[in-house]
């Protein structure tokens, strides 16, 4: 593999050169595929999950025989959208119409595809032209059959599976979890990054995949591993940075991949031989500038209230009794009711999250970036 540019990848996989720890999670999901044993797993956005998925695939395809299949659902409203993106991906797969790429053309001519050019990668997409609902929740379990009929073994790894939650269609859950069931040679991984949503799909005993996945809680990278993991980066670049600089990064970002990787890699493109915390503030100034329209315009979409609470949070850093008379005292919020709307509002427009379960729930800023903004501001 040719030796990237920057060797910190925000928004792409650059190999397991460039891909800090995760060993244990690696392991787990390895195993679990090698014994079809589906796997559900949650974590908060930006902590390196797809980074984790992409990772096992580039191992998984070492071997022969093995397919990959990775979605992520976010954007999809509806059981149409998820069937699409699906056959879209099995398309992806198999593009030359000739073996089993044939076969699978001939199979979706029966839905009308219509294939099209994406403007932005230059990419064929498809589309299946289906109206009728009773045919629609006929179909993944059709493509599912097929792809499964093949004899090759797949993993499909639908990334941010609550979103399922809020289709119109209330039967997505028994509809996947059905055919699931019947597949002999497909393994499924489901990540999210809502965990109320997640837990409520998996663990609930009233729901269809109660009990029908092992599961895996995605945390922050070891500390230690990450410091180490960055040092030797930069060193392979001819790039010196010196601990208390790392520690300061690590600090800054509270250990969150994404903001971690967008530091570091902004660093290296200050093209500089030797790392200081002038030149980490010098690049968070920058992203400053390039992110205040953002964050004025989140401002915008908010309350008075609702942006006083968003501010609390970030200055406290996670708090975990919001109704507490001494927070509410201390920023002056009103009243517990104000603050329980204004807190299901931030959580709601997913400026906030809420980590943890019961007892050892906190509430935190979501975007790093913004909530080192404000408590600058």
């Amino acid at each position: 593999m040719e030796k990237p540019s920057n060797p910190f990848g925000i928004n792409y996989y650059l190999g397991p050169d460039y891909f800090c720890d995760r060993e244990i999670e690696t392991n787990l999901l390895l195993s679990n595929i090698a014994q079809q044993k589906h796997t559900t797993f949650f974590a908060l956005r930006r902590l390196g999950k797809s980074a984790l998925i992409h990772h096992v695939f580039h191992l998984l395809k070492k071997k022969r025989n093995q397919q990959c299949i990775y979605i992520d659902i976010y954007a999809t409203q509806n059981l149409k959208d998820l069937t699409n993106q699906l056959a879209n991906s099995i398309f992806s797969l198999f593009p030359e119409k000739k073996g089993i790429g044939k076969s699978f053309w001939d199979f979706i001519s029966l839905f009308r595809p219509v294939l099209s050019i994406d403007e932005l990668s230059g990419t064929p997409e498809l589309s299946l032209d289906i109206a009728q609902p009773k045919q629609l929740e006929k179909t993944i379990p059709q493509l599912l059959q097929f792809l499964d009929k093949q004899k090759i073994k797949t993993v499909i790894a639908l990334d941010e599976f609550q979103q399922i939650l809020s289709y119109p269609e209330k039967n997505v859950e028994a509809l996947l979890r059905t055919i699931m069931q019947q597949l002999k040679n497909t393994t499924f991984i489901f990540c999210g990054s809502n965990q109320a949503m997640m837990h409520e799909i998996f663990n609930s005993a009233k729901r269809p995949f109660y009990a029908s996945c092992s599961s895996l809680h995605l945390e922050q990278i070891d500390r230690i591993l990450y410091h180490d993991f960055i040092k030797k980066t930069f060193l392979n670049y001819r790039i010196k940075i010196q601990d208390d600089t790392i520690d300061y990064i690590l600090d800054f970002t509270d250990g969150y991949t994404y903001y971690t990787q967008r530091l570091c890699h902004d660093v290296v493109e200050l093209k500089t031989k030797q790392v200081n915390e002038t030149h980490v503030n010098q690049v968070i100034l920058s992203i400053y500038y390039e992110m205040k329209g953002i964050f004025f315009q989140y401002r915008n979409l908010l309350t008075p209230t609702q942006w006083k609470l968003l501010n609390a949070i970030a200055m406290e850093g996670n708090v975990s009794k919001p109704y507490a008379s001494q927070f509410i005292q201390k920023y002056n919020l009103g009243s517990s009711a104000i603050v329980k709307r204004s807190l299901e509002s931030l959580l709601d427009k997913e400026m906030i999250y809420k980590n943890g379960l019961a007892v050892e729930m906190h509430y935190a800023v979501y975007d790093k970036f913004l909530m080192r903004w404000l408590q600058r501001n």
